[in-house]
């Protein structure tokens, strides 16, 4: 995983919340690397784009209301989901 994907990856996983307020352009300007990087992360993980990244952390975000998302998967888990996704 490179540099980028990793600040891209631990965003996501920290700031999952935030997501649905933010787009591709958003997203880029506050890790401060490029759009194309965001897309291309998201194509990455097996999405279409970052749209469909973007809608699948929100479905997720909106099971955590109703159950733990992290109490199930550790993050050390998540983190090695991504990484995997990204070889």
């Amino acid at each position: 995983m490179s540099a980028i994907e990793r600040r891209i990856a631990d965003f996501l996983l920290e700031n999952a919340h935030l997501l649905r307020d933010y787009s591709s352009q958003q997203l880029a300007d506050a890790l401060r690397i490029s759009q194309s990087s965001v897309v291309k992360f998201s194509q990455k993980l097996g999405f279409k784009g970052y749209p469909d990244l973007k809608l699948s952390v929100g479905r997720g975000a909106a099971l955590e209301d109703r159950v733990n998302v992290l109490d199930l998967f550790p993050r050390t888990e998540l983190i090695h989901y991504v990484i995997n996704k990204l070889q």
